[in-house]
C-alpha cells in the first residue's frame, strides 16, 4: 500500500503542470473550430503555457479540415493570419512566444503549415 501512495506521489511531482486550455482560448478555439468546420483543434506547447523555459512558437493544430473547400494556399494563409491576429488581440501569452503558428491537417490533401512572428503580428496596420 505505501508503494500505491508514493508511487502516485513521484506521478504528481512530476507530471507537468500548467497544461489545462483558459477559457478564453477554449472559447477561441471553439469559434474557429465552427468557422473553419473543423473536427478538433489544440494547441501546442501542451505545458508550461504561462512561464515557458525558453523563447518559442504558440501553435494552433487544427484537425481534419476540408481544404479542397477553400480556393488556393493564399486563401488559407490569410485565413491563418487572421487567425494569428486573434490569438494576439485575445490571448495574454507569456513574451517568450515569439512566433505563432498555424497548422491544418487537411482532408484529401496535404497539411498546410503558416508561421508569423509575433512582433509582425502585434503591430498595427
Amino acid at each position: 500500500m505505501f508503494f500505491r501512495y508514493a508511487g502516485l506521489l513521484v506521478f504528481w511531482l512530476v507530471t507537468p503542470g500548467d497544461g489545462v486550455l483558459r477559457s478564453a482560448e477554449k472559447l477561441l478555439f471553439e469559434e474557429i473550430k465552427k468557422e473553419s468546420k473543423a473536427v478538433d483543434i489544440w494547441r501546442e506547447p501542451k505545458y508550461h503555457i504561462s512561464k515557458p523555459r525558453d523563447t518559442t512558437t504558440y501553435r494552433i493544430i487544427i484537425k481534419k479540415i476540408k481544404c479542397n473547400e477553400i480556393s488556393n494556399r493564399d486563401s488559407l494563409q490569410y485565413q491563418a493570419l487572421k487567425i494569428a491576429k486573434r490569438v494576439e488581440e485575445k490571448l495574454v501569452l507569456n513574451s517568450k512566444f515569439i512566433n505563432y503558428e498555424i497548422i491544418y491537417k487537411c482532408v484529401g490533401r496535404y497539411d498546410e503549415s503558416f508561421k508569423f512572428k509575433r512582433k509582425e503580428i502585434s503591430t498595427p496596420n
